[in-house]
């Protein structure tokens, strides 16, 4: 039998744990408000934070990822836009921000496939439209860009 005084110790002892570490919302608050700044290497930190605390969230992961191609960290921003497809294959933002990436190292090819597949999982979404269109642009066909740029805010006026 456990002695009382220990189940109370460990309660008092959890509550300090809790009411000492920021909420993941207060987290995620300060990450948005880093990224508005441009701090991204802050807002980047703390989405780890928050992805280390919950690995379940794919949306943080998908920000690390997003963050690091932004400040040309491509290999880390594949490595997490690859570990949320390893759980989610079809995760849009996730296929999206590594086509990104490819487009911006100029591996058409690669970004092609993925928007591919993106399209397959959200033929309707917006983003996926203009990534299609930022694809067309960097390729040279400004004409397909055009019409996936009317498509997506025809989906999203």
């Amino acid at each position: 039998m456990v002695d009382p005084r220990a189940k109370v110790l460990l309660a008092v002892l959890m509550c300090g744990l809790v009411v000492g570490a920021p909420r993941a919302a207060d987290l995620e608050q300060q990450a948005a408000e880093a990224v508005a700044r441009h701090h991204l290497v802050e807002a980047r930190a703390l989405y780890r934070r928050l992805a280390e605390a919950d690995p379940r969230q794919l949306g943080y992961e998908v920000w690390i990822g997003r963050l690091s191609s932004w400040l040309n960290d491509y290999r880390t921003a594949n490595a997490a836009f690859d570990s949320v497809l390893a759980i989610e294959p079809q995760h849009v933002e996730a296929l999206v921000g590594k086509a990104y990436v490819a487009l911006w190292r100029g591996q058409f090819a690669e970004a092609d496939a993925l928007l591919g597949r993106a399209v397959a999982v959200a033929p309707d979404d917006p983003i996926v439209e203009l990534a299609l269109a930022r694809s067309y642009h960097f390729q040279g066909d400004d004409t397909e860009a055009a019409r996936h740029v009317q498509r997506a805010l025809a989906l999203d006026p």
